[in-house]
């Protein structure tokens, strides 16, 4: 069965360790364990000894790759995760409820407003692990021609057979309602 990747992708205002950026370092942890209990989440990067796939740590790709929008020139340094879903639904309750909305809601602070996509999503066979490489290429793909089934967003989401995806607000609701639990018993 297909799962979908989610590849996210920002630049730092300020270099990576800079106190301006703690906020947002601050609450990686608690994101993290989000993604992780969150209905529908499969796998994300530097995270594979939890999901008994020990092979997949060293295939996910080196953290060096970034899309062409990050130039060595102009910028410090970036953010950008790779995770596994099983469906579209799932990752949008993830980003837009719960501690990762909350990040959401500060992102102006820690990163550069860019013209390019902030994330690119797209389907791939259950026994293919996702790559940082690839993510990158998506998101340019994304940026470059719109949402496709190759590289999609939300605005645009495609299903795994590559048809425009219709996403259930009933599983987003049901989903969101479990994340927004999380988030008040912390």
């Amino acid at each position: 069965m297909a799962k979908v990747v989610l590849y996210t992708f920002a630049i730092f205002k300020e270099p990576n360790e800079h106190e301006q950026n703690d906020g947002f370092h601050e609450r990686n942890p608690f994101v993290y364990v989000s993604a992780e209990n969150a209905k529908g989440f499969v796998d994300r990067s530097g995270n594979s000894w939890k999901r008994n796939h020990a092979d997949r740590n060293s295939n996910w790709g080196t953290r060096e790759v970034s899309p062409r929008f990050f130039t060595g020139e102009s910028h410090r340094d970036t953010a950008a995760t790779l995770s596994v879903w099983e469906d579209v639904e799932s990752i949008y309750a993830f980003c837009y409820h719960g501690f990762h909305a909350e990040v959401l809601t500060h992102r102006h602070e820690w990163f550069v407003e860019g013209e390019w996509p902030a994330f690119v999503a797209w389907w791939t066979p259950d026994d293919v692990t996702p790559t940082r490489t690839e993510g990158a290429k998506r998101l340019e793909h994304l940026h470059d021609h719109g949402p496709t089934a190759y590289a999609f967003n939300f605005k645009g989401p495609f299903d795994a057979d590559g048809n425009p995806l219709h996403m259930d607000r009933e599983k987003i609701q049901e989903r969101s309602k479990i994340i927004e639990s999380q988030l008040r018993r912390e």
